[in-house]
């Protein structure tokens, strides 16, 4: 179900109440899981109801107990809860959590022990569960585990979800992507604002293109757009290759370090293609490699479809730190972009994770281990398994 949908679902709920639109028994565990302090708060409620609360039958406890968490929770909380309801619409993917009944007996101990279960701690859970749980969750969503950090405790996790990242507007972006202007004017006006020597350069330009009678008239600043997106354009979508490099000549002149860079970037469909334009400062601390990649990882990610969260998620499986991520970046050395993105190069991929964790290292070599870098890590562990697997075999021969 979308967004629109579960909020529907939601409401619905809250006007008829959830035992008029139906739910499953299970969500009782699911919310005591989920949201055990929740638990203590409806406790302490019904205790100040006094003795009507014993004459209350143990269906019209649960559905004042679910009726509470539903009050509490925002969007993504009631997500996860929505699929136990009858109106929520299942696909083949979805499964249910398995059955934890409760009972007036239970409802009592947690009236008796709200304080304590306030304070609920969650069990550990093993590193695979861990890894099972951060990339299925309760709908399978195709989350993809990344990388372990095995000394904070932490997963990357490269998020499957509708919600598409915002790409991060650089100043010197000139793309506009709530814009509707073409792109050559949307150029031209930021070179005509940004450099006198180029406006000068264009006025002259076009006087050259003018009658003497039209050259006794001033020259309006529509006018001069107009003439300079036509000028440099080639397309309705791509700058004159050729144009670019008087434009940059100009723009040296006057401040050097001052360049207009362009860069094409392509989609996944026939024809899909966006030229972006970004005008480099003289004191833009940034390298042209690192724009070119900014236009091609981030804005051109954007344009076709593959920016994405790559959230870090903590040993309480809560989001410690969100990145926006081109997934293109991750097909080829995943491992790299997210030692990168995070500055980070402690992590692990969770396959070096496993192999390391079967060695059962000692302390210090583990240190040692963490400190080497990828290539030496690879290394390292080749070298242990060999040597593991011959001393398991002289083993068996003795």
């Amino acid at each position: 179900m979308n967004q629109k949908e579960l909020k529907a679902l939601k409401n619905e709920i809250m006007q008829e109440g959830p035992s008029n639109v139906g739910y499953y028994t299970t969500i009782i565990s699911k919310i005591t899981e989920v949201w055990p302090e929740i638990i203590a708060e409806f406790a302490k409620e019904m205790a100040l109801q006094g003795a009507e609360v014993a004459t209350l039958e143990n269906p019209l406890i649960l559905n004042a107990f679910v009726t509470k968490a539903i009050e509490k929770m925002n969007y993504q909380e009631f997500k996860e809860l929505a699929p136990y309801f009858f109106g929520y619409t299942q696909t083949e993917e979805e499964f249910l959590a398995e059955p934890i009944q409760i009972t007036r007996r239970e409802y009592l101990r947690f009236q008796a022990e709200g304080e304590q279960l306030f304070e609920y701690k969650q069990p550990n859970i093993s590193f695979e569960e861990r890894v099972q749980a951060l990339t299925t969750m309760l709908v399978p969503k195709e989350n993809q585990a990344i990388a372990y950090h095995p000394t904070n405790d932490t997963f990357a996790i490269l998020e499957n979800s509708e919600e598409t990242p915002e790409p991060f507007i650089d100043p010197g972006l000139i793309n506009d992507l709530n814009d509707l202007t073409p792109y050559p004017t949307l150029v031209a006006r930021r070179l005509i604002e940004s450099s006198e020597a180029l406006e000068a350069y264009y006025r002259k330009e076009m006087q050259k293109s003018r009658s003497k009678e039209e050259m006794k008239e001033e020259v309006s600043e529509d006018e001069l757009l107009a003439f300079v997106s036509v000028k440099i354009s080639s397309t309705l979508f791509e700058l004159d290759p050729q144009e670019l490099l008087t434009i940059n000549d100009v723009l040296q002149t006057e401040t050097p370090g001052k360049e207009l860079i362009t860069h094409l970037a392509v989609g996944y469909s026939q024809g899909d293609r966006w030229e972006l334009a970004y005008l480099k400062e003289e004191s833009s601390p940034s390298e042209r490699s690192d724009i070119i990649r900014y236009l091609e990882h981030e804005i051109g990610a954007y344009y076709r479809g593959s920016l994405a969260w790559l959230d870090i998620y903590d040993s309480k499986q809560q989001i410690e730190e969100r990145y926006v991520v081109d997934r293109e970046t991750l097909w080829n050395n995943p491992l790299d972009e997210v030692q990168a993105l995070t500055g980070d190069p402690a992590y692990l991929s969770i396959e070096m994770f496993e192999k390391i964790k079967d060695l059962n290292l000692p302390t210090d070599d583990f240190n040692q281990f963490i400190l080497m870098n990828n290539q030496e890590r690879s290394r390292f562990v080749n070298k242990r398994s060999t040597q593991n697997h011959h001393n398991h075999t002289q083993t068996q021969r003795r």
